[in-house]
């Protein structure tokens, strides 16, 4: 329940410049209703200060209802921008103390808002921190010289409960701007892993067939070797590809690569294993298991590539097969599985040869 209410207050938390700029809004604006209902039970201001104060609230409600249910954020957060720095900030100097009063505090708030809402437009930033730092020096020179204008506190209790009310009301003003910045970071950062792990997908991924490419195989092939007993891998090739290209098209290639990706992609998914496509019509299957278990799965696939529904029949593979040496190097054990692969060739295709 409470979600839901400031959800419908605030808006989404996933836009955190809006989020924050509702919750400022409606906090001046109850702040503004607060000061006038204070004012009027203590009698400590006229009636002219807790009208020019409910207008304020009633304005600045309005300014809220703008943004939040007319999709008019950007105009009205400069239109608040505004009001707190032409009109908000100088008619509170006057009418609660001057210097005495808490005008200066609420100041800075007003520059740090500002610094933070408008952080992505510069123009509008500049006017705002202008008016913010400035504003307070005609006011003085004001108040020196024309002290009468001044409404001061009928006495120094007043005073306090003012001050101690704005204290509130900033600390709730600084947590939100903390809060908002804290959400853009987090949501910057929860975009950057996700660009960077679908970069990573790409750099590890074929495009084509979804299977892992070149490069993962040769860092999972050291990563295997790192933290396994023992591991088998298949040089895996189909027959006659390039004949099914010449002879029915490139578009019917690629649909003969992907079913065989889809295969080679079950098998693996089923044994723990892991599937790449090194090369054209070339693939790798790595399998954490001994040369005898592995020839086992490889002969499934065999089965499997017979059974493949193509529109102009099903293709064959051949395949070289290997345990891995754990004092070999990569390029020592594709040398020796790539013999074990043109061996299954030149023996007619359609075949595993086993070291």
């Amino acid at each position: 329940m409470i979600e839901k209410t400031r959800s419908w207050l605030l808006g989404s938390k996933d836009n955190p410049q809006q989020y924050i700029q509702h919750a400022v809004q409606l906090i001046v604006s109850v702040a503004f209703l607060y000061a006038a209902a204070i004012n009027y039970v203590t009698g400590a201001s006229g009636h002219l200060n807790i009208s020019i104060q409910l207008a304020m609230s009633v304005g600045t409600l309005g300014v809220w209802y703008r943004s939040r249910w007319h999709n008019d954020y950007q105009r009205m957060a400069v239109t608040f921008m505004v009001m707190i720095t032409t009109i908000t900030l100088p008619i509170n100097w006057f009418l609660n103390g001057g210097s005495y009063g808490p005008t200066f505090f609420l100041n800075i708030c007003v520059f740090m808002y500002i610094t933070v809402a408008f952080r992505n437009n510069p123009p509008y930033r500049y006017f705002g921190q202008f008016f913010s730092v400035f504003v307070p020096i005609p006011l003085v020179i004001i108040e020196y010289c024309f002290p009468e204008l001044i409404s001061p506190y009928t006495d120094n209790e007043t005073r306090l409960i003012d001050l101690a009310s704005t204290s509130v009301v900033t600390s709730i003003f600084m947590l939100l701007m903390m809060e908002n910045q804290t959400k853009k970071f987090l949501l910057r950062q929860s975009k950057v892993e996700q660009l960077s792990e679908q970069l990573r997908q790409l750099s590890e991924q074929d495009a084509l067939t979804g299977l892992l490419n070149r490069r993962s195989f040769v860092n999972s092939f050291v990563e295997w070797k790192e933290t396994k007993e023992y591991f088998t891998i298949a040089a895996v090739d189909i027959d006659f590809f390039k004949q099914v290209n010449d002879q029915w098209g490139h578009q019917y290639g690629d649909e003969v690569l992907i079913k065989a990706s889809t295969l080679l992609a079950e098998i693996s998914k089923e044994n723990n294993a892991l599937a790449f496509r090194t090369g054209g019509e070339e693939f790798m299957l790595m399998m954490p298991y001994s040369l005898n278990e592995a020839y086992q799965h490889i002969q499934i696939l065999h089965d499997r590539f017979a059974e493949m529904k193509l529109l102009n029949g099903p293709v064959t593979f051949s395949s070289g097969l290997a345990e891995v040496k754990q004092d070999e190097s990569q390029d020592q054990f594709l040398k020796r599985v790539d013999r074990l692969l043109y061996q299954a060739k030149n023996q007619g295709r359609n075949r595993t040869v086993v070291e």
